[in-house]
């Protein structure tokens, strides 16, 4: 092995060292997430932008779920302060999550062309005595743990 390649192998080091600091100095996330697929429903509990919308349930599928919030994806937009009620269905285990939360942000997605524009939610996790908040929070410790 050459000195060329060590070289160029600790500069692609220092790179994505770099690299993982900015991302991690730009994300605001409290807690690791899990990539998802899961199925949820999200009903609209409160909407002072659009009062028209309480009531109404959207179905969605999660993009990462954390102990503190949760990112999904639907085809409705939803304004930021929104209350919701979830149910997630996560695939490896039985039975349904009950959560509250609120929208923090809601954006476009990148649609392919033919495809219907969907919406990415961003929601942040409220606890309450009616919800599955703490069952949620130990299954996150348990997948934290794997």
């Amino acid at each position: 092995m050459s000195d060329n390649n060590v070289i160029e192998l600790d500069i692609a080091r220092q790179r994505l060292q770099a690299a993982r600091a900015e991302r991690q100095h730009d994300d605001k996330r409290m807690h690791p997430r899990l990539e998802s697929n899961d199925r949820l429903f999200a009903q609209i509990v409160l909407c002072a932008d659009r009062p028209e919308l309480v009531g109404r349930t959207l179905s969605c599928r999660a993009v990462n779920l954390s102990v503190g919030g949760i990112q999904f994806r639907t085809d409705a937009p939803v304004p930021p302060g929104t209350l919701l009620d979830l149910w997630v269905d996560v695939a490896n285990r039985p039975g349904k999550f009950f959560l509250s939360g609120e929208v923090r942000w809601s954006r476009p997605t990148v649609a392919r062309e033919g495809d219907a524009e969907e919406q990415f939610i961003g929601v942040q996790l409220k606890s309450g005595a009616a919800t599955d908040f703490l069952d949620w929070r130990e299954f996150h410790a348990e997948a934290a743990s794997r």
